[in-house]
């Protein structure tokens, strides 16, 4: 079976404000109902607002022989619509974005996936009895024994912390310090601080700020210009809310750590993310990655963990991801090349879409 894995909320109760560190975000792993909803028929808007509830706004993209169709529906803030470009956090999505800039260092000759990446750090280093042999693809493949499995983000009035502020654990961050201890037979575990040491690679490397280097590189690249890693969009976004409802205070939680959880993105740009890893798979000339990287990304390493998405060989490549408020998941079955991907503004929506579509 398939698993899904999501880094959710542990309660409805939002991070602690001050020096106390917050609670970071678990991961649970759900049944097969949210990637099997990615590949039922695209639902009409009836169905789809019913099982997503009334308030909800969702976003539906599809990718079938190079035809994107996208369906849209429910309500992005109090009276206003969600439309085809209405931006939602996408969450851990936004790790197969930084792993592909990533790989885009690899393929100019910048970096080499299996070198420790003390290597190319300058402006901090990973601690911990692992840290000066992790390499960037454990890194990408969650098993260099990094901590801190998620980030629960920043309300509206606290300070947001800068990059090495986050990957050190010193205030005004709310979670604890990045660091590497070692894994029995280089296990798999989940870790988004592993990711913000990716964060701190690239702009090491190209001396750019991370979403300049990643915007310009991969989402310009792939035709996703729209999504964006700013804290706050310019362009129209949505509201979150959890499972009850409730919203989240000031519509959403503001994330410094780019990498791992502040994409900002329509389901046709996570489709269009998936397109890309896809097309180099192809040998398409104007493809982001050579075949031989791209064949690496999607090679498991542990537990379906390749790199910087999920991987069931020969069949699904995938991610999903969750921040408060907002769920996102995309899949792309390597043996049609069909692509689909699915966000929505509220915690839990995704799951309820897929038990409306699938037979009990």
């Amino acid at each position: 079976m398939i698993k899904t894995h999501f880094c959710p909320e542990q309660s409805e109760i939002l991070a602690i404000t001050g020096s106390e560190k917050s609670k970071p975000m678990d991961r649970r792993t759900f049944n097969a109902l949210s990637l099997a909803a990615a590949f039922a028929p695209i639902p009409n808007l009836s169905l789809a607002q019913h099982a997503a509830g009334p308030d909800a706004g969702y976003q539906i993209a599809a990718i079938n022989e190079g035809r994107l169709t996208v369906q849209h529906g429910g309500m992005a803030r109090d009276g206003v619509a969600v439309d085809d470009h209405t931006l939602f956090q996408v969450a851990s999505c936004s790790k197969t974005v930084t792993s592909l800039a990533v790989l885009t260092l690899v393929r100019d000759g910048h970096l080499t996936l299996d070198v420790p990446v003390k290597q190319y750090l300058r402006r901090w280093q990973l601690p911990g009895l692992r840290g000066e042999k992790a390499t960037v693809a454990e890194l990408m493949s969650h098993t260099a024994g990094t901590s801190i499995h998620g980030f629960s983000g920043y309300g509206p009035s606290e300070n947001l912390p800068d990059l090495i502020e986050i990957l050190s654990g010193r205030a005004p961050a709310n979670s604890d310090a990045v660091r590497a201890s070692p894994r029995l037979f280089a296990q798999f575990r989940y870790s988004g601080g592993g990711t913000m040491v990716l964060q701190a690679l690239i702009e090491d490397i190209t001396g750019e700020a991370f979403s300049t280097y990643t915007s310009r590189t991969v989402l310009q690249t792939i035709g996703a210009a729209a999504a964006t890693f700013a804290i706050t969009p310019q362009a129209a976004f949505a509201h979150g809310a959890f499972e009850s409802g409730r919203p989240v205070e000031d519509g959403f939680r503001r994330h410094p750590e780019s990498a791992a959880a502040g994409l900002w993105a329509t389901a046709s740009d996570l489709a269009k993310i998936l397109q890309a890893v896809l097309d180099s798979l192809h040998h398409k000339r104007s493809a982001i990655l050579p075949f031989a990287l791209a064949t690496r990304m999607i090679t498991p390493v542990s537990q379906q963990s390749g790199l910087g998405m999920f991987v069931e060989p020969g069949s699904v490549i995938w991610h999903e991801g969750r921040n408060y408020g907002f769920d996102a998941i995309m899949a792309a079955e390597l043996a049609t090349g069909r692509v689909r991907a699915a966000v929505t503004n509220r915690n839990g929506a995704i799951e309820s879409y897929a038990q409306g579509l699938l037979p009990q």
